[in-house]
């Protein structure tokens, strides 16, 4: 199912997935009212446990008011909006990861990576395990945007868009991949060829300013 919110998140996916370093250089604002948004619509579920938390219109005016408060400090906050926007894709890594342990046991195991890939894109934060997974991988990963940050930028926005960009479409792929029994393996497939595909296109983009 289409909604409003998940044209957003598709929308501001594809514009950071292929032109994030360029708005992170050029539009620094844009940028920190992107993933502000973003991660304040992540969490404000998990903070107010009521069905408010899930109506369109209380996910906009969350997005809305994240956005302006990212807006407003990152310019001032250069190399905080950069650790962040690192952070960020540290913490979906770790949250993927976190899934994973807690359905395997921390066992390779075939059946729980297709379990992990049935599941939504990203996966919901249930237990303390993510929560951990996610603050060490964003603290690691942003760490490393610090030092590396041209190449940091480019694949945070990469694959951060690439995100919001499936989180917009899992309802429609899965209903068009209803009658796979792999179809959540795809989403996951689609989300890692797209942050490698942006993450090339940004690439190429700024080799060629």
């Amino acid at each position: 199912m289409i909604t409003p919110l998940s044209v957003v998140l598709v929308i501001f996916g594809f514009m950071v997935c292929f032109m994030g370093y360029s708005i992170f250089r050029s539009m620094l604002p844009l940028w920190g009212f992107i993933l502000g948004g973003t991660i304040v619509l992540f969490f404000i579920p998990m903070i107010l446990k009521t069905p408010l938390a899930q109506q369109t219109l209380f996910q906009v005016v969350a997005f809305l008011v994240g956005g302006a408060i990212g807006a407003l400090v990152a310019a001032p906050l250069y190399y905080v909006t950069v650790f962040v926007s690192g952070g960020a894709m540290g913490a979906l890594i770790g949250l993927i990861f976190g899934s994973y342990l807690e359905i395997s046991g921390g066992v390779v195991s075939v059946r729980a990576l297709s379990e992990l890939a049935g599941m939504s894109f990203p996966p919901r934060l249930l237990s303390p395990l993510q929560v951990v997974m996610m603050i060490v991988f964003g603290l690691i990963i942003g760490g490393f945007s610090i030092s590396f940050q041209k190449f940091m930028i480019s694949a945070s926005t990469a694959f951060l868009g690439a995100a919001g960009v499936v989180s917009g479409l899992t309802g429609a792929i899965l209903d068009v991949l209803r009658t796979n029994p792999a179809r959540g393996l795809w989403v996951m497939l689609v989300w890692l060829i797209l942050g490698m595909i942006g993450l090339f296109v940004q690439f190429r983009m700024r080799d060629e300013t």
